[in-house]
């Protein structure tokens, strides 16, 4: 079975706020829903299972779930980690400790830079605990990336 995109998928979802207060929302307690989250949690992972369940039609190669370690350990066992971005790829950033604590999507790469979309993020994509669903460029320090099948 070949996917959809994740990023015309992920791109639906631009118009996603927090509008309930913090990690809440319509849209947002959806996503933490599906995953097996809470409301008030942290969604970026969420988020990005959300995605990846609607793009591979209810059979995802990662299990849904809200912990970024989770998906980061599940893609490292089944050998998706690469060196190299590529559209539709996860990007997920390391802490000190090397332990994910955000994931998104790439969207697309450049000389000048790599661009992705997450949830919980910022609009200038400085913050890993922001507001809503937003397209930036990310930073390639401290990140790890997986291509799935």
């Amino acid at each position: 079975m070949t996917p959809a995109s994740l990023t015309v998928i992920a791109r639906r979802f631009a118009f996603v706020r927090e509008t309930l207060g913090p990690n809440r929302g319509f849209w947002v307690n959806k996503f933490q829903r599906d995953a097996g989250g809470q409301d008030g949690d942290s969604w970026c992972a969420d988020f990005v299972s959300y995605v990846l369940d609607v793009a591979y039609m209810g059979k995802p190669p990662l299990k849904r779930t809200g912990s970024t370690q989770t998906l980061l350990a599940e893609a490292r066992a089944k050998g998706y980690v690469v060196d190299k971005p590529a559209v539709d790829c996860l990007f997920f950033y390391l802490n000190a400790a090397d332990l994910p604590h955000h994931v998104g999507i790439v969207t697309g790469t450049s000389t000048s830079g790599t661009i992705g979309i997450a949830g919980n993020t910022s609009e200038d994509g400085q913050s890993v605990n922001g507001t809503g669903v937003f397209e930036h460029v990310i930073s390639t320090a401290h990140t790890v990336y997986v291509r799935l099948p």
